[in-house]
């Protein structure tokens, strides 16, 4: 009966849309528990509550549903083909993961029709979902159901999609036959991941400097530190550099199921998002996963890609932004206007100076119309 249930519930998995299932027993995740409470110590993973919640927290399946005895680990594909080439203004580069509507709003939808199926098909089963933001770490539940292993810039290879996946897991107190897992490590002795990434947030094989991570850069609040603007280049949200250099991703194909819809794609102008206002930026990136950090942020981040990208025609969206309600938005407007330089940044520096009343800003301000001569 239990192996019966088992491949029925892989198979209703499939026929939902998911490009891998596993099972796992629901133990604590040991190495994983061991690797969050290094990674605090360090000062590497200080943000997303981990630094404020305890380790077992994210480890421990049964403390999210007590009696846990099984995790359903899926996950789905998110690759899609390239960008063509496109004109235009200056374009910014979005992580392919952000495309379309919100992977956790589809993931979510897709485990809650596996949870009712499960149900119904055995009355006393109780489950529950999580996908990223819940109590469970993906990654490592995704190991132990056998989906894939390691790759050294700490993401999940998948022999289905490679590294191109979203992941989730449905809790169950059901007893279910569990996968083998995965091999720890899937990378042998490539590394090229390491020198691709732009920040230098892979700090050593399996261990990513999350306050360096691109990914982080462009999802944290606030003011973006000054010395790491530059390396964000052209990426507004998240970045997909270690995954493209992957060998472990040659010839993958795109997914036959992801999330549905194209709201910015990968490569949208820059110069509208910076001058988006509300009601624009919940059309077009609010139902998507960029959604969430808000239109300031998201307007923050196109400045900086201004600001790297360097080409004048910004000059003139962004001597508007200094005039922007929100400061955030006004010094990283003033630092783009300081690297694109000339008479025009210039004198759009030192008039918004005299009038700023924001001291943070103001120092933006003063550092960035010293670079624009």
């Amino acid at each position: 009966m239990k192996d019966t249930l088992t491949g029925e519930v892989k198979k209703q998995a499939r026929e939902l849309g998911f490009d891998a299932v596993g099972i796992a027993p629901a133990a604590p995740l040991e190495l994983a528990e061991r690797a969050i409470r290094a990674r605090v110590e360090s000062g590497r993973l200080r943000h997303y509550g981990f630094a404020r919640t305890p380790p077992e927290r994210f480890t421990r399946p049964d403390l999210a549903l007590p009696g846990a005895r099984s995790l359903v680990v899926v996950a789905m594909s998110y690759l899609r083909p390239g960008p063509a080439d496109e004109g235009g203004g200056p374009r910014g580069r979005i992580a392919r993961f952000a495309l379309g509507r919100d992977y956790h709003t589809v993931v979510e939808s897709r485990l809650r029709g596996l949870a009712e199926w499960l149900s119904s098909e055995v009355r006393e089963a109780n489950c529950r979902i999580c996908v990223d933001t819940g109590p469970m770490i993906d990654r490592a539940a995704a190991r132990e159901a056998g989906i894939g292993s390691y790759g050294k810039n700490a993401a999940i290879i998948t022999p289905e999609a490679g590294s191109w996946v979203v992941l989730g897991e449905l809790i169950t107190d059901l007893a279910l036959e569990p996968d083998d897992p995965a091999p720890l490590e899937g990378c042998g002795d490539c590394s090229i991941c390491l020198s691709a990434c732009p920040s230098g947030a892979i700090v050593s094989p399996f261990v990513v400097d999350q306050t360096r991570c691109i990914s982080h850069l462009t999802q944290m609040k606030g003011f973006i530190p000054r010395e790491l603007r530059s390396l964000l280049g052209d990426r507004i949200y998240g970045c997909d550099a270690c995954q493209e250099v992957c060998p472990k991703n040659v010839g993958v194909r795109p997914g036959n199921d992801t999330p549905e819809g194209d709201y910015l794609g990968l490569r949208p102008e820059l110069i509208p998002i910076l001058g988006t206002d509300q009601a624009a930026f919940e059309k077009l990136v609010g139902p998507t996963a960029i959604g969430w950090i808000g239109r300031t942020r998201f307007r923050r981040n196109a400045a900086v890609a201004l600001g790297n990208i360097g080409d004048s025609a910004a000059v003139s969206e962004l001597t508007r932004a200094l005039e922007d309600a929100e400061p955030v938005v006004r010094g990283h407007a003033a630092w783009a206007l300081g690297k694109i330089g000339g008479a025009q940044a210039r004198h759009a520096l030192e008039g918004a100076l005299e009038r700023e009343q924001d001291r943070r800003v103001a120092q933006e301000l003063e550092a960035a119309g010293a670079g624009a001569a």
